[in-house]
């Protein structure tokens, strides 16, 4: 029979172990928050929000793994055969398996999503039909609030095409519609004079100059020419309405007709 003084060996002990459990999962996040620092800052991309994707799951991991090895070496000083409730967990851990292999598979993936940069906190995306930004990643999941405020979470492993809008650049494209009657040539100086304005005035925002594509297609009701322009990452929505509304602006005063919907009725005397 233990003794009151073995017990409080015991419980001193384990409150030590507790302790250095919590110090331990300090002191990795402060490591990895240094290292990742260390790799990513140099490196001039988007440090800042690298380093906020990858911090949260390894300080995680690291949280999982000390706890891990914490509560294995409490049961020990508690008398409890650590070695057989392992080997009682990885006989369940096997059965577990053959029912979650979507949960793996979500795991797998989040892991190269995360660790390729294809995604980070942050980050305006598309995946699917959904369009936002990206507010949380775990290996699990992602989660992307929309325009509207609605959180959407998405499991990685339903993840097939991305289109990441804060890589790079991004292109503003604005496609005018003319009336067969008004004169191309004189539509197209126009398109260049108030893109090229634009881009003369926002340099903050436009990477190169505006290019005319011309006419792209002849509708049922107009004449459709182009204009695009290079743009800083996902700024193209907001350009894009800019020169809709200058465009509309310039056409009035220059008296261009933007076609729409009418009839013509032909009455018809007996």
């Amino acid at each position: 029979m233990i003794s009151f003084v073995g017990w409080l060996e015991k419980g001193i002990r384990i409150l030590v172990i507790i302790g250095g459990a919590c110090f331990t999962v300090l002191l990795s996040g402060r490591i990895f928050r240094g290292l990742l620092v260390r790799r990513f800052i140099p490196t001039g991309r988007d440090s800042r929000r690298r380093v906020e994707t990858i911090l949260p799951l390894l300080q995680s991991l690291a949280k999982y793994v000390v706890a891990f090895f914490a509560i294995v070496l409490i049961l020990r000083e508690l008398g409890v055969d650590a070695r057989a409730l392992l080997a009682g967990a990885g006989v369940v851990g096997i059965a577990v398996g053959f029912g979650a292999q979507t949960l793996v598979r979500d795991i797998v993936t989040g892991m190269f999503l995360l660790f390729e940069d294809t995604l980070s906190v942050g980050d305006v995306v598309e995946i699917g039909d959904v369009t936002g930004t990206v507010e949380e990643m775990t290996l699990r999941v992602v989660r992307i609030r929309l325009f509207s405020g609605a959180l959407v979470t998405i499991p990685n492993g339903e993840i097939g095409r991305i289109a990441n809008y804060n890589r790079g650049f991004t292109r503003a494209i604005v496609d005018m519609s003319v009336a067969y009657e008004a004169d191309v040539d004189r539509v197209v100086e126009v398109i260049k004079r108030v893109a090229g304005e634009y881009y003369q005035e926002h340099p903050e925002v436009a990477l190169e100059p505006p290019l005319v594509h011309r006419v792209i297609q002849l509708g049922s009701s107009g004449v459709v020419v182009r204009v695009s322009l290079k743009v800083r990452p996902k700024e193209h929505w907001n350009v894009e309405r800019e020169l809709r509304y200058l465009l509309k602006k310039a056409f009035d005063a220059e008296g261009i007709e933007i076609p729409y919907q009418k009839q013509t009725i032909y009455v018809k005397e007996i």
